[in-house]
């Protein structure tokens, strides 16, 4: 890992540094995978080498007793972070999606495949020619816009009071790690991502420039490849120890089946030997006949005696074997149980902040400017349907609390709100289909198929679940579903006006969909 790192990065424009994450499939977490940095590759032997699980190309500005910019805490933010020799230096430990850098940018990175599974989905149907045709078009296009970098703020990440306090995360902003971009790989089933921090002093072009990203992406894959490939190497290295014991066992198995069949196929040799001896020796030879036979009667005592004795020792054996077995289910069930206890009494989390007077204003502004021109329309609606046509406002006071609380978090992002309140719509439709199924049963079924597929898409959002509910228990009919999705994009609109106006906010984080145009754009010949 530390040689793909070292011959990637050497020509990457503005890059102060990477980590390297693991995504492990069993527990859920993010296992970081230690590099050796150039310093440590100079000064340390081979034996001697150790890793503060962060890869440095250089030096930040803040940080550089040269620079300008330097600042004190700065520095020492930096040696905690890069440092193992001192005493209160923060190691990567394993963390969850979500939870830290590396958990926040893993679970944008997860969101942002939706897009493919939607693709795919869109492929599989059959009897389609138009549609087929459409995504084999923008098949290239879309691989292009996901070559895009989304380079991210550490020091908003860090301040935002909606995220999980993490000492790491306020030590990268503290350091001047101000610029951060995660570009996930997939090896075979081997996920992760690699953690890019930039230098945010740099002009930004040439940072964002195509040759950059490029190389960016495919230094990604290669160090992904490298880290991927240590599962087989380690199977390998235990499967070539381990057969020389099989072959062992294998040879003593013929041995002792050669052993075995080579008894019977001795005594008939014997027994046509004395077959071919004349009368006269068989009367010369009767008594020792009959030694034989009180010997192979005294042996066949022998051998019942050694058959019981073996039965009595696998029967104990075995007994033994189910005692052991049921302890250690008996054990791991304690484990589990002790488990799922200290999970009940929480983790080290801490409290999030809350929110500065300026951002209560701008989210005060922008959750009753919505709600004014949703009331507003739903007056009109019912107005020009006499009463039978308005709007839901429950699912979409969740929506404009996301908006203007969770403005970063993916779950409030246009995307998501707009796709799964779709698949919502789709799904209590669907049921409606069946007269058979009563109004508990589509109310049960429905947030949990519509929760679930939305996982599955990776467009996760929770007022979508609260639409389904009410349209699946009769209280709006079906008619009220372009009504409601009419609001949910009047109440997207209005958030991208007004959250964009804050210099602490961005509304949307990222549009997958024009990149995807953009990209269909630029590729076509003559900008046709």
């Amino acid at each position: 890992v530390t040689q793909s790192v070292l011959s990637c990065t050497k020509n990457i424009s503005g890059l102060y540094g990477l980590e390297v994450w693991r995504f492990d499939q069993s527990t859920g977490e993010l296992i970081n995978s230690p590099i050796i940095s150039q310093g440590d590759e100079e000064s340390h032997g081979v034996s001697e080498r150790t890793s503060s699980g962060m890869f440095i190309q250089r030096t930040t500005q803040e940080a550089d007793p040269c620079s300008p910019d330097f600042k004190s805490e700065a520095r020492d933010a930096f040696e905690r972070l890069t440092d193992p020799c001192r005493l209160d230096h923060i190691y990567p430990s394993n963390t969850r999606p979500g939870v830290g850098l590396a958990g926040l940018l893993w679970s944008e990175a997860s969101t942002s495949n939706a897009m493919k599974a939607v693709r795919n989905g869109v492929q599989s149907i059959r009897g389609v020619p138009s549609i087929r045709r459409f995504t084999s078009e923008i098949k290239e296009t879309l691989k292009e816009s996901n070559d895009h970098i989304v380079w991210r703020e550490v020091n908003t990440l860090a301040q935002d009071p909606l995220q999980p306090y993490d000492e790491r995360l306020q030590l990268y902003a503290n350091a001047g790690f101000s610029l951060a971009a995660g570009i996930p790989y997939d090896i075979h089933g081997s996920r992760g991502i690699i953690i890019f921090f930039a230098n945010p002093h740099m002009n930004h072009k040439i940072l964002r420039c195509d040759t950059n990203s490029r190389l960016i992406q495919f230094a990604s894959q290669l160090i992904g490849a490298s880290v991927a490939v240590h599962e087989p190497l380690r199977e390998a290295e235990l499967m070539k120890s381990v057969r020389p014991v099989q072959n062992w066992r294998r040879l003593r198995t013929k041995i002792m089946a050669f052993i075995r069949f080579q008894r019977p196929l001795m005594k008939k040799r014997r027994r046509d030997r004395s077959n071919s001896f004349s009368p006269q020796m068989r009367r010369s030879n009767s008594f020792h006949l009959g030694l034989r036979k009180v010997r192979s009667f005294v042996a066949g005592g022998m051998r019942r005696e050694m058959s019981f004795r073996m039965m009595c020792e696998v029967t104990t054996r075995v007994k033994k074997d189910i005692a052991t077995s049921v302890n250690d289910a008996q054990y791991a069930l304690k484990a589990r149980g002790m488990k799922w206890w200290r999970k009940i009494h929480g983790g080290n989390a801490g409290i999030p902040p809350p929110f500065n007077f300026i951002q209560c204003v701008w989210t005060f502004i922008g959750s009753m400017t919505t709600h004014a021109i949703l009331s507003w329309m739903n007056e009109a609606i019912a107005a020009r349907s006499a009463g039978e046509l308005t709007l839901i406002f429950a699912p979409l006071g969740a929506l404009t609390t996301l908006q203007y609380n969770l403005t970063a978090a993916p779950p409030s992002q246009p995307r998501n709100a707009l796709f799964s309140q779709i698949i919502s719509m789709f799904t209590v439709y669907s049921l409606y289909q069946f007269p058979s199924l009563d109004s508990w049963h589509r109310t049960a079924l429905a947030p949990a198929i519509v929760e679930t597929v939305t996982a599955k898409l990776g467009i996760i959002h929770p007022p979508s679940g609260a639409s389904a509910i009410a349209f699946a228990a009769d209280l709006y009919g079906i008619e009220h579903m372009g009504v409601f999705l009419l609001g949910v994009c009047v109440a997207i609109t209005t958030a991208i006006i007004i959250n964009n106006l804050s210099d602490k906010r961005q509304y949307p984080t990222n549009w997958p969909i024009l990149r995807a145009i953009n990209a269909m754009y630029n590729s076509s010949p003559n900008g046709k």
